[in-house]
C-alpha cells in the first residue's frame, strides 16, 4: 500500500491535466487511477505541485532578506553620519586648538573664570603651547 502511495506521489506532476478517479477494492483499499472502474469511483481533483522557488516560505525567507538588507543599509549610513559629523566636530575642535598655538605665540593676558587679568609668565605659556600641540597632534590629521 505504501508503495502505491509513493508511485502516485511521484505520478502527481506527470498526470496532474488527467481526470483521477479513486474507489475502494473488494479489500476496503483505497485505489486510484485515470480509468474509472465500472461500479463506484469518484473523481480526484489534484492540485498541481508548487513550482521550485514560488512556495510561500521562499518569499517569506527572500522578504526577510530583503528587509535585513534594509536594515543593514540604514545602520551603515547612520554610521556614516555619525562618523562625518565625529570628523566634522574634530576638525572644528583642531581648528580652534591650531588658533590657540598661533595665540600662545603672540603677547597675550589670561582672564581668569571670574575676570581678573593676569600676566603669563613664559613657561606657563609654553606649557600651555605643548600641551595645545599634543592634542593637536593626537586628535587631527595635518
Amino acid at each position: 500500500m505504501t508503495r502505491k502511495w509513493l508511485a502516485f506521489v511521484l505520478l502527481i506532476p506527470l498526470i496532474a491535466t488527467a481526470e483521477v478517479y479513486r474507489w475502494k477494492d473488494e479489500h476496503g483499499n483505497w485505489q486510484f487511477g485515470d480509468r474509472a472502474p465500472e461500479n463506484d469511483h469518484e473523481s480526484v481533483e489534484l492540485k498541481s505541485a508548487p513550482r521550485i522557488g514560488q512556495g510561500d516560505a521562499v518569499h517569506d525567507i527572500h522578504q526577510r532578506t530583503l528587509r535585513l538588507r534594509e536594515s543593514e543599509q540604514a545602520q551603515h549610513a547612520e554610521q556614516q553620519a555619525l562618523n562625518a559629523e565625529r570628523q566634522k566636530a574634530i576638525g572644528q575642535a583642531c581648528d580652534k586648538a591650531r588658533e590657540r598655538v598661533k595665540r600662545l605665540n603672540r603677547p597675550f593676558v589670561y582672564v581668569d573664570d571670574d575676570g581678573s587679568r593676569r600676566d603669563a609668565s613664559a613657561e606657563q605659556v609654553r606649557e600651555d603651547i605643548a600641551k595645545t600641540q599634543e592634542w593637536i597632534d593626537d586628535n587631527c590629521d595635518t
